[in-house]
């Protein structure tokens, strides 16, 4: 932890105190920390960590890269290309499909990591929920164990969320903040009060608007930002006539580890894609550095198939980034012309990691 904090510049205690669901002296979260060291001296780390997300119906193992960082003596000599080449690696032998970080895109292009996942930016102001007369719930601020019991029972109503076994350590994130109503809960992020900013909302009655409205009076605010994943077709298409300003985005950065092993987690959402779809298959080659993995999916008769190897006529060959990019649901690809239009229609696949779930 020392060495962490020194990397970063953070005080002593930072990261166990920002993210106490990771950083503990147990031989399970120890067994996240990937380092380098040199003459007997950490000087390169990075963490992976457990992340099981349910979007839409779609549940995969995601591998949260954190703490990604070289101490300022050892720079420049290649170690955090040594490690995530290696953690790669590692996430396929452990079993994450799918690997998520926030982090400057350029950086970790060079790896593989691609933004995807659409995101929707919603803002909300008291102007625009007064203009449709949306009254505020009765809200209470609590704290962190008074909500647990509430988070644990009402988070799976959303169609998007992260299954929690590190609950009780989660809630303890630095510097958040905690609502109950008779129906749902609110988890806000940092001390602003002018222009609040919603990490997780949940309202069993569907009335997100009425909490919103409440949570900017009991902070005397005038407007919240909300961040929704596209996948959370449900509550974006009820809150939208509320909003006063929207924009896209991407949920951050994303990198396909095993194709087989995600398509074959997603199997059932495919299915439901592939049902008015003319039969089809295609081999789907994912080039890397030292090696080329290939996945054959087919589509018969509304059943889809997946398999290891190339066991079809049409054969596209991509890298990390443009996998990405197509089956996740990031920005269009260069070689767009050449997807079967079918096996467009079947992507993307669901995949979201939770604002609160952030590694």
């Amino acid at each position: 932890m020392r060495y962490v904090e020194r990397a970063f510049g953070h005080s002593k205690a930072f990261f166990q105190r920002a993210y106490p669901q990771l950083y503990q002296p147990t031989e399970q979260a120890l067994s996240w920390a990937y380092m380098i060291e040199e003459d007997g001296e950490i000087v390169s780390h990075v963490g992976v960590y457990p992340i099981e997300t349910i979007t839409a119906g779609v549940r995969l193992s995601v591998g949260g890269i954190g703490a990604v960082s070289t101490a300022a003596k050892a720079r420049g000599k290649g170690y955090m290309t040594q490690l995530l080449t290696h953690i790669i690696g590692e996430m396929r032998r452990i079993g994450y499909p799918v690997s998520w970080l926030g982090g400057d895109r350029q950086r970790y292009n060079t790896f593989g990591w691609e933004i995807a996942s659409p995101s929707y930016n919603l803002s909300f102001s008291q102007r625009s929920l007064k203009w449709h007369n949306v009254q505020p719930v009765e809200i209470e601020e609590v704290m962190p164990e008074e909500v647990l019991a509430t988070v644990e029972r009402l988070h799976r109503e959303a169609d998007c969320y992260t299954v929690r076994s590190g609950l009780k350590d989660l809630i303890h994130k630095l510097d958040h903040r905690f609502f109950i109503s008779e129906d749902g809960y609110a988890i806000l992020r940092g001390q602003a009060r002018n222009s609040i900013s919603i990490s997780e909302l949940v309202s069993t009655s569907g009335n997100e608007v009425g909490m919103i409205r409440a949570l900017l009076d009991w902070n005397f605010g005038d407007s919240a930002g909300w961040e929704v994943s596209m996948w959370d077709k449900t509550r974006v298409g009820r809150v939208m006539p509320f909003v006063s300003y929207w924009s896209s985005g991407y949920s951050g950065l994303y990198r396909i580890n095993d194709l087989a092993q995600l398509l074959t987690q997603a199997q059932d959402s495919l299915v439901q894609q592939a049902a008015p779809l003319r039969d089809f298959a295609v081999a789907l080659g994912m080039r890397e550095r030292d090696r080329t993995t290939v996945t054959t999916l087919t589509v018969e008769n509304g059943t889809v198939d997946i398999r290891s190897g190339n066991h079809a006529k049409t054969y596209i060959e991509l890298s990390p980034i443009e996998m990405t990019r197509l089956v996740l649901g990031g920005p269009p690809l260069d070689a767009a012309a050449q997807i079967p239009q079918g096996l467009a229609a079947l992507l993307p696949v669901p995949c979201y990691v939770l604002p609160f779930d952030h590694v």
